[in-house]
């Protein structure tokens, strides 16, 4: 199962992103739910640098795969926070998505710190 994690502070602004594991609802290299959290994840990367000009702290585990963190701590220090924060929000109801229409592959926690 792929276990999303989801840190927000107290005004809903993003904290923190760590996503781990894996769907296991197909045969590797054919998984399509881990697919889709991919897809999800290195997409939401790619819009902050390419919409918002903002480049999080992010860590991706090539050698196995199944793990991704990424880290808003300079969130505060940006002058794209609206774009920021709509993009995390769009992010954010995809993996919630999933996780309603797949709960035995995905699970999405939003924690509010």
């Amino acid at each position: 199962m792929i276990k999303a994690t989801i840190s927000i502070s107290s005004n809903g602004n993003p904290v923190k992103v760590k996503i781990k594991g894996h769907a296991a609802s197909g045969e590797y290299g054919h998984d399509v739910m881990c697919a889709a959290v991919s897809t999800l994840s290195i997409n939401f990367i790619n819009s902050l640098e390419a919409l918002a000009a903002y480049i999080p702290k992010y860590h991706i585990n090539d050698i196995t795969g199944g793990e991704m963190t990424i880290d808003f701590s300079n969130f505060d220090t940006s002058s794209n926070r609206e774009i920021i924060q709509l993009l995390f929000e769009s992010f954010l109801l995809g993996m919630s998505k999933l996780s309603e229409d797949s709960p035995e592959y995905v699970k999405t926690s939003i924690m509010t710190n």
